[in-house]
């Protein structure tokens, strides 16, 4: 199983950056960040009160945003040319409650792909474990597809930046 976070009441955690401007609703659920846990890119978010629901536990809606945008951003750990992917299917189960100041992190595991679809399975940890586990199909536009562009810097875009000023 995955292992705890535990991070200072209030902090954001080392080489962790606050989400771009112009993602829409994750601009608005947020402030959700991203970063680097080992080769692998993550999302995290401290949970707010505007997170939680009357028993100041999270409110499974946020976990499954930040999951959902972890998934997908997971698979930009594991295929180079990954750019947007929207989800197809989204699948959780709660495992433990996240409550109100708990850093919450997510991370993606890699289960399958074909030309068209990936399939990404994950958990979302807090500082007494996983809070959630989730599977997750996402597709996998062509290169001419225009239904799935954007102006927006995508995050796989910004990941492929990061490591390549690493290696260089």
């Amino acid at each position: 199983m995955d292992e705890q976070i535990i991070v200072a009441p209030g902090e954001v955690p080392a080489g962790f950056e606050i989400m771009p401007e112009g993602l829409g609703f994750t601009n608005h659920v947020g402030p959700v960040y991203w970063g680097e846990r080992g080769d692998q890119f993550v999302l995290g978010f401290r949970v707010l009160d505007k997170h939680s629901n009357p028993a100041q536990i999270c409110h499974g809606g946020m976990l499954m945003t930040v999951m959902d945008m972890g998934l997908g951003i997971g698979i930009a750990n594991f295929i180079d040319k990954a750019g947007f992917s929207p989800t197809m299917s989204l699948s959780v189960d709660f495992l433990a409650p996240a409550r109100v100041g708990d850093w919450i992190e997510s991370r993606a595991h890699f289960a399958h792909a074909t030309r068209s679809r990936c399939t990404v399975h994950g958990v979302m940890i807090g500082p007494d474990g996983p809070v959630l586990r989730a599977n997750g199909t996402f597709k996998m536009p062509r290169e001419n597809d225009t239904r799935f562009k954007t102006d927006t810097l995508m995050l796989p875009e910004l990941i492929r930046a990061r490591r390549a000023a690493r290696q260089s």
